[in-house]
């Protein structure tokens, strides 16, 4: 046995080891490993490892390569054209429309075949899987925003295969109900089912696993609980409904009336697997789902074959499976959190003599998770709950031995009988659990930690696993220390007299952090997103934390326009925040109170701050932009906000020349005059705005115009989030692009 699970291990590496790649290599070197890999498999034991590596590198390389190939032509980035293709899953219905996945997809005017496609369609007709609708659509690669910190939306979509994104202008349903999927058909059955009961349709989510039927405060209230994975179809549900059918199957089987001849196992444990595979397919076979289904499968098969083997090797086998159906799963955070679940209750829990009564058990088992997990939630960036041991402790029971058997015998009886009561019942007890969990989270705080670098992660993923090692009580201490680049991560600031500047990757919107010694200081927040997307909360704080940021000594929101202040609010809410200022403080939203922009000028650690006003209250909101210059030493910066021509030639004669300007107005053909640029004499100019924005921004003439004048441009649509360090001397130094510096090679280009 031990063996094979080095076998698996060495297999599981190969499949693993292209995720690191910046670059794919080519397939011609496929062609010399396989005959090196078979040549090795002869060398004994480390011969036979190496070569299932290769062979696990091999096919991963090529499945990679594939899903590549199958992503938009480039040819058709930012055109619209008309499009056909059939609904896939389940739609999500947004504030401003429908999202959902498109699959075979092909043009309408030439027939040419397109990749799976994301679109979203404002304000659009309700659609529902398996329809067939030709759209016109704005199509363009899978791209997204690119910060440190925040979440690999270019990531998450290539492990979704999906090959491109759209915005749909118009549709038409070419084929209705009579292609619709099951899933679609049940979720409208049981969505009518429902409706009497107020809040009833979250039941929908454990039933279909449709995320959508929970609100953004219901993600909250779970967020803040540490409950999100109860309210999915996950891996727990899964496995408790295989071993509840494992259970009655045998007691059945066992009645006088209904006895089985022969062993009772080889009817028990094949109607209990397609008892969790048919409950698995409601959920579209999410990744928790495919991991707890191949665990129960493989469990059942050793038991149908009298075999013993240890749960660590099923665990392991099933983990090699899923990635090597689907090299690209382990790129999403779902996929590591359910496995190291499962691997920390094996390592945690197995062997335990003095655990004595399932309740001793049940508690142990609570904290294993809570203190496993903790490092994987930080590498993801998900925050923890400081709640969510003796939450979970009482509602992982509540729901998977009450309220979920009851939901499916409520389904059942529905569908067979069409009496609603039974599902009913269950949806009003879902309301009267989540009643309890948002009376919880309202004083649960969430926990949010950095990623203290790839050393600090490891040292503190040792350490949790010392204090869940049967040697705990003698690997408390080194444990202790080996967890605390978590609670205490070292982050690189200037020094004395140097400042750091970040301008973020926020799309069409603006976002800067600028850093000293000591001090922290955010000038806007990005936008929020009528879809209900907060890009403070997204991109702004997790880029703060990322940088160690656990206060802001200023908030300074340069005016009130959506795509400068929509995220502050959630930066605000989060972070500690010791002055609010802003150019246009009565049009900021409800809760954030600022102070207006005044001209004065500070020192914080050597750096010297200046705020230079914009026009008077009775100007365009854009010429109110408090304005921000920066000096380090011979070095400077400049923050215009988003005044305009007539705001500039207001502000000549308190301009100092800078290194690094921020282009006014994103680079508006409204902005940037020739006596501005020549005033400011920068070195680097910065458009921070959005890839194919609909405002054209950066104005080809404003483009050409700092280019005659020598000015190097930088763009955030392609470069991602940028960093300049100022150290005093005259030429500041760009650091790094993030999209460069984070890539691999499902990003852009």
């Amino acid at each position: 046995m031990s063996d094979l699970r080095l076998l698996l291990a060495s297999l599981l590496a190969g499949l693993l080891l292209p995720l690191c790649f910046s670059q794919l290599p080519s397939l011609g070197w496929l062609v010399p490993l396989l005959p090196a890999a078979l040549l090795l498999w002869r060398v004994g034991a480390a011969g036979r490892c190496l070569c299932v590596l290769l062979c696990g590198l091999v096919w991963a390389l090529i499945f990679h390569h594939q899903a590549i190939a199958q992503r938009l032509d480039q040819a058709l980035d930012g055109h619209t054209v008309q499009i056909e293709g059939r609904i896939a899953g389940l739609p999500e219905q947004t504030e401003t429309g429908w999202r959902f996945q498109l699959e075979s997809v092909r043009r309408q005017d030439s027939g040419e075949t397109l990749p799976s496609l994301r679109l979203h369609w404002w304000g659009g007709e309700p659609v529902a899987a398996g329809e067939l609708w030709s759209f016109e659509t704005r199509l363009r690669r899978p791209r997204g925003l690119s910060n440190p910190g925040s979440f690999d939306y270019e990531a998450w979509l290539y492990a979704a295969g999906t090959g491109g994104l759209g915005s749909v202008r118009g549709g038409e349903r070419v084929s209705a109900s009579a292609s619709a999927s099951w899933r679609e058909a049940l979720r409208a059955r049981f969505s009518a089912a429902l409706a009497p009961v107020p809040e009833g349709q979250r039941l929908l989510a454990l039933l279909l696993g449709d995320k959508s039927s929970l609100s953004d405060s219901d993600w909250e209230v779970l967020q803040a609980t540490g409950t999100s994975h109860l309210m999915v179809i996950s891996g727990l549900h899964v496995g408790m409904l295989a071993l509840t059918v494992f259970w009655l199957t045998r007691q059945l089987l066992r009645w006088g009336r209904f006895a089985w001849a022969w062993p009772q196992l080889w009817l028990s444990a094949p109607v209990a697997l397609a008892a969790a595979a048919a409950y698995a397919a409601l959920s579209g076979f999410a990744v928790p789902v495919q991991r707890a289904l191949l665990m129960c499968a493989l469990a059942c098969c050793m038991q149908l074959w009298q075999r013993r083997p240890s749960p660590l090797l099923i665990w392991l086998a099933a983990l090699v499976v899923v990635v090597a159906l689907n090299p690209a799963a382990p790129l999403r955070a779902g996929f590591w959190l359910s496995f190291m679940a499962v691997g920390l209750l094996i390592f945690g829990l197995s062997g335990r003599l003095a655990l004595q009564g399932v309740w001793a058990r049940w508690g142990s088992a609570q904290w294993v998770v809570y203190l496993g997990l903790w490092p994987w939630l930080v590498l993801w960036g998900m925050p923890s709950s400081a709640s969510a041991l003796l939450v979970n402790l009482v509602a992982i029971p509540c729901l998977s031995v009450f309220l979920l058997p009851l939901a499916l015998l409520g389904a059942l009886v529905e569908l067979f009988t069409g009496w609603p009561l039974l599902l009913q019942y269950a949806a009003s007890a879902l309301g009267l659990l989540f009643n309890g969990l948002t009376w919880v989270a309202g004083f649960s705080p969430l926990v949010h930690f950095a990623f203290p670098g790839w050393l600090g992660w490891l040292c503190a993923l040792a350490g949790s696993l010392m204090l869940l090692s049967p040697l705990s009580r003698l690997l408390w201490l080194p444990a202790g220390l080996c967890l605390l680049p978590l609670l205490l991560p070292h982050f690189a600031r200037p020094d004395q007299g140097e400042l750091q500047l970040t301008v973020l990757d926020v799309g069409q919107g603006l976002a800067i952090h600028v850093q000293t010694a000591e001090h922290d200081l955010l000038y806007d927040a990005g936008a929020r997103l009528s879809s209900g997307f907060d890009l403070g909360e997204a991109v702004v704080l997790p880029a703060l934390l990322a940088s160690g940021v656990t206060r802001l000594d200023m908030l300074l929101i340069s005016h009130a326009d959506n795509d400068h202040a929509g995220g502050a609010l959630a930066v605000q809410q989060r972070l500690p925040v010791e002055r609010v200022i802003s150019g246009e403080p009565e049009r900021l939203a409800a809760g954030l109170v600022a102070e207006p922009c005044r001209a004065q000028r500070w020192t914080w650690d050597g750096v010297t701050f200046e705020l230079l006003p914009g026009a008077q209250q009775q100007a365009a909101s854009n010429d109110r932009s408090c304005v921000l210059q920066l000096s380090a030493g011979q070095s400077g910066v400049l923050l215009p906000g988003d005044i305009r021509q007539a705001g500039e030639y207001h502000l000549l004669p308190a301009l100092r020349r800078a290194s690094v300007l921020l282009a006014p107005h994103h680079g508006s053909v409204s902005s940037s005059s020739y006596a501005f640029i020549r005033q400011v004499a920068p070195r680097w100019v910065v458009y921070s705005a959005g890839a194919s924005n609909r405002y054209g921004h950066p104005h080809p003439k404003v483009v050409a115009r700092y280019r005659e004048l020598s000015v190097e441009p930088v763009y955030t649509a392609v470069s991602g989030a940028v960093r300049f360090r100022l150290d005093g001397q005259v030429e500041p130094e760009l650091t790094w692009h993030w999209r460069e510096k984070a890539r691999r090679f499902w990003h852009e280009q």
